[in-house]
């Protein structure tokens, strides 16, 4: 869960609902999957206007601070295998039941914003919601440490157990990430990877090479056999061509040289179709090899910008990136680590 302040709402809502001017700095959206996205609910006012409209109604008896925490926000989603085990119907009834939860625990007119996004690694739901309880804003007391506890306890019982989730260790001292560090941590995650498939590219590659210089080689050395058989074979080449003036009647018919003439002109066609063979496998050989060259190099540089994208975090944020990368290891050591909810839905438009 995260606060927002007042100057902090509109990023967000951009982030979100992927306005046009929306700048993305996650690598790992896909932007031709965006129009998948969708909204739960939706209101027909912009994040900040609805939030006003809601203060205002409140009648407070003093003014609300400039630092007052207007909008608590929570991600919810589960990884790959949760949702590859579901429809897309059964993926957004998910989202649906996860919206109701929060609708029912904290009042479906406090809730700004429920969107689902299916233009990252795995569909996921931001709910987005104004703090209110009894009355006024209160995020400090509505969403203190126990609150937190009960609230992850109390999802699963209502929604974690339907779906066969199952629930975080219970008093668990594991640090959760918060939204820039979690998608820097996804961020050096596919980088990771990249590198990884890059440099698994570059070995296909050299295999490729190697192979095509082998094919390079044997097709060379079939080419230096041809000319030695060219070679070799010209006196039984004149032999046939004495042959054919035997048949068409321009030389007078030896008998005792016909039986040895037609043997020789036999072999030497045998060989030469023997050769031809071999020369068509060796160039259909060199042309799957210069193909898997090519398919390598292409998948090489498509892999080498995600391969930047660790290179830019290792230079620009090493901070951050050394406190995700402790926080990954500490989660490893835990058995049963927590895993988290994500979205997908119908639409509740008010």
């Amino acid at each position: 869960m995260e606060k927002y302040h007042k100057t902090d709402i509109a990023p967000v809502e951009n982030e979100n609902e992927r306005y046009e001017t929306y700048q993305a700095v996650n690598p790992q959206m896909d932007f031709t999957r965006t129009k998948n996205n969708y909204n739960i609910i939706k209101r027909q006012r912009p994040y900040t206007q609805f939030i006003n409209d809601k203060i205002e109604a409140l009648d407070l008896p003093t003014k609300v601070r400039k630092d007052a925490v207007l909008m608590c926000s929570f991600v919810v989603g589960s990884d790959r295998e949760f949702f590859g085990k579901l429809s897309p119907s059964e993926q957004q009834q998910f989202f649906v039941d996860c919206t109701h939860f929060f609708a029912e625990r904290y009042g479906e007119d406090n809730i700004i914003s429920a969107v689902v996004h299916m233009d990252e690694t795995t569909p996921h739901l931001h709910m987005n919601l104004i703090p209110i309880a009894n009355g006024r804003l209160c995020a400090k007391t509505l969403f203190d440490r126990k609150e937190l506890q009960n609230l992850q306890s109390d999802f699963h019982s209502v929604v974690g157990k339907k779906w066969n989730l199952q629930r975080g260790k219970e008093g668990s001292t594991a640090k959760h990430l918060d939204t820039a560090a979690f998608k820097l941590k996804k961020m050096s995650e596919a980088a990771d990877q990249a590198e990884l498939r890059a440099n698994e590219a570059e070995s296909k590659r050299a295999i490729a090479e190697q192979r095509q210089v082998h094919a390079e080689r044997k097709t060379q050395q079939l080419e230096d056999k041809q000319k030695q058989l060219q070679r070799d074979t010209a006196p039984l080449q004149a032999a046939a061509n004495v042959l054919q003036e035997y048949n068409g009647g321009r030389r007078k018919l030896n008998k005792r040289d016909l039986p040895v003439i037609a043997a020789e002109a036999a072999k030497l066609k045998a060989e030469n179709g023997q050769l031809e063979e071999r020369l068509q496998i060796s160039a259909r050989d060199q042309s799957d090899v210069f193909n898997l060259y090519q398919k390598t190099e292409r998948e090489k540089r498509a892999l080498q910008s995600d391969a930047d994208v660790l290179r830019e975090i290792r230079e620009h944020a090493p901070d951050k990136l050394q406190e995700v990368i402790e926080t990954v290891k500490q989660r490893k050591l835990d058995k049963c680590r927590p895993k988290s909810f994500r979205p997908s839905g119908n639409h509740w438009s008010k």
